[in-house]
């Protein structure tokens, strides 16, 4: 894929990101004793992160991947039925680290087979 189009593709799901995290009053669906909105949280910022992974170092991934999950986090605070928790950040932290663990860890297996 073109590096424009990963861009777009980037931005464009950064802005998805805002929307949903904004949205007042977005409810959830709920599990009894199951926090299904980290898991929402999980995959919105696994996504960023495979959406990321081709585009910025290492050191870039996990500083813009976490300034957006602090900032989307933090736009809670303004909006009216929505509600700021460390556990979503903590939960978009651990979605843009699996994706970097799985990228990295693919990236590497292609490497020793094209050794062999």
């Amino acid at each position: 894929m073109k590096n424009n189009v990963r861009i777009i593709l980037l931005v464009f799901w950064i802005i998805v990101i805002f929307v949903l995290t904004g949205y007042p009053s977005l409810k959830t669906p709920e599990i009894k004793e199951f926090p299904v909105d980290k898991l929402y949280h999980f995959f919105i910022f696994f996504i960023l992160g495979i959406l990321e992974y081709r585009i910025l170092k290492t050191y870039l991934f996990f500083l813009f991947g976490c300034s957006v999950v602090i900032i989307a986090e933090l736009q809670q605070l303004l909006i009216p039925g929505r509600n700021f928790e460390i556990l979503d950040m903590f939960a978009g932290v651990i979605g843009l680290l699996i994706a970097y663990i799985i990228f990295k860890w693919r990236s590497t297996l292609k490497n020793e087979v094209s050794k062999t």
